[in-house]
């Protein structure tokens, strides 16, 4: 073997063998009893970050993503083949063995280096070592052109990982509004089951008053119909309970007998100081802003290779070949290739410029959109907190109301009527201040949304989102 056929055989075993990434997501239950989870809303966005089978599947994605990059950030190494044979006829039996090993630059251009080594039964054998060198100077020249490909890729990149950011965070949205909803849920079962309670209590009123004489006979019944309302109404409430724990457990990938008891309740808290973001920062945290600029930058590379697709082919190559014999030959080439009657790459050129113009007017309009949502989501946090006050004042009212009613009808002053409206309007207000509350703190998951800082918000880490 000659010493070229060493050298080439020594760097294909020192080519690195790429492996595949493995990762393991461990998704432990919480601490369950009786098939009752109790569950803070960070715990259920916790659990739903890594249980989530589509989350998943798009981590996934991200692993195969980030090595697409590393492939195409391997352009400019050296790429190493071996290729034995064998052959054999009535006459003779051949064995050989090449290897190539071609180098990129950042240029356009590439070296190449060659070994072939053939061994027979007649003859002691040949080999031959060729070192080429070719240089693209008109289409696709020059480092802009040759490192396209890369610099896309790694755009590309950086956009994949906003888009796994946005589907987190689009999970966690998820997440706070089905947790939100079941403690809506519970809030409304309370207040029938309350209503329900008043309403016996009110017929056992009723039924002691008409023993005494102080009443008519009629009221029973008055109060016996407010009972049966008030039971159809707490048997719909217990099944939109059971559909908000099924939304949930659908979200969180749990076992369908769980139940999720909530640990937190419908709270409108105070807003921070800094609950309304300047634009500027909002455009600055938007995954979907910062991805439609980088769709500007892949097609204003895309454009650039277009335009330089429109060159003649204009390559210089070199050649030096050496065989066993002793025989060297080398060679010097100047190749020029003008299409004249092909159109595909002015087409190709005019669809990369209004690909380039469609995504600046997507920035465009995009940041317009942006600003208009920001507005509207300040306003409805405004707005949604001002609603949960008069809720809550209403409410308060409604109860002052029923407990005055409650007195005058112990004096006869009042009937199971007036009560049973007064009761109804109470549950009209409480169920009008629950839904608020929760219209408040969805508001406010709106707007953090729109900022684009919810993950930041739950104080989220996503390291395979990193671009």
């Amino acid at each position: 073997m000659s010493r070229f056929g060493t050298v080439v055989l020594l760097l294909c075993l020192a080519a690195p063998v790429p492996v595949a990434a493995r990762t393991s997501a461990a998704a432990e239950l919480p601490a369950c009893a009786a098939n009752i989870c109790d569950l803070t809303l960070k715990d259920a966005i916790g659990l739903a970050l890594t249980r989530n089978r589509p989350l998943l599947n798009s981590r996934l994605d991200r692993e195969a993503q980030r090595f697409s990059l590393k492939v195409a950030e391997d352009r400019w190494s050296p790429r190493v083949t071996v290729g034995p044979f064998a052959s054999r006829d009535r006459r003779d039996y051949k064995a050989g063995v090449g290897a190539r090993t071609m180098l990129r630059v950042p240029t356009g251009g590439a070296f190449a280096l060659g070994w072939d080594e053939t061994l027979s039964r007649r003859f002691d054998g040949a080999g031959s070592q060729t070192f080429s060198f070719s240089q693209p100077l008109l289409k696709g020249a020059w480092a802009g052109i040759d490192s396209a490909t890369v610099r896309q890729a790694r755009l590309e990149e950086r956009n994949n990982g906003l888009a796994f950011r946005r589907t987190a965070a689009d999970l966690v949205v998820a997440v706070i509004g089905a947790y939100r909803a079941l403690i809506g849920a519970i809030r409304q079962v309370e207040i029938g089951e309350a209503s329900l309670q008043r309403a016996r209590e009110q017929l056992d009123a009723t039924r002691a008053l008409i023993g005494a004489g102080a009443v008519a006979e009629r009221e029973a019944g008055r109060s016996e119909a407010a009972i049966a309302n008030r039971e159809l109404a707490a048997v719909r409430a217990r099944n939109r309970l059971e559909a908000a724990q099924f939304a949930l457990i659908d979200i969180l990938e749990l076992d369908s007998r769980i139940r999720i008891r909530p640990l937190e309740t419908l709270k409108a808290g105070p807003r921070d100081a800094a609950f309304a973001p300047t634009l500027e920062d909002v455009l600055q945290q938007r995954a979907d802003y910062l991805q439609a600029g980088l769709r500007v930058e892949i097609a204003r590379i895309a454009l650039t290779v277009a335009r330089n697709n429109l060159l003649p082919d204009l390559a210089l190559s070199f050649q030096w070949t050496h065989n066993d014999t002793g025989r060297t030959d080398s060679l010097v080439r100047m190749d020029a290739t003008v299409p004249l009657n092909d159109r595909a790459p002015a087409l190709a050129h005019l669809r990369a410029r209004n690909a380039l113009r469609k995504a600046e007017r997507n920035v465009v309009e995009l940041r317009a959109s942006i600003a208009t949502a920001l507005r509207q989501a300040v306003n409805d946090v405004e707005v949604g907190l001002r609603l949960a006050e008069l809720a809550r004042g209403a409410r308060a009212l409604a109860e002052r109301n029923l407990a005055v009613e409650e007195a005058k009808f112990g004096q006869g002053l009042s009937s199971t009527f007036e009560v049973a409206s007064s009761g109804e309007e109470l549950v009209r207000a409480e169920q009008a201040e629950a839904d608020a509350i929760v219209s408040y703190l969805d508001a406010l998951t709106r707007l953090d949304r729109t900022a684009g800082r919810t993950l930041d918000r739950w104080d989220v880490r996503l390291e395979s989102a990193a671009p």
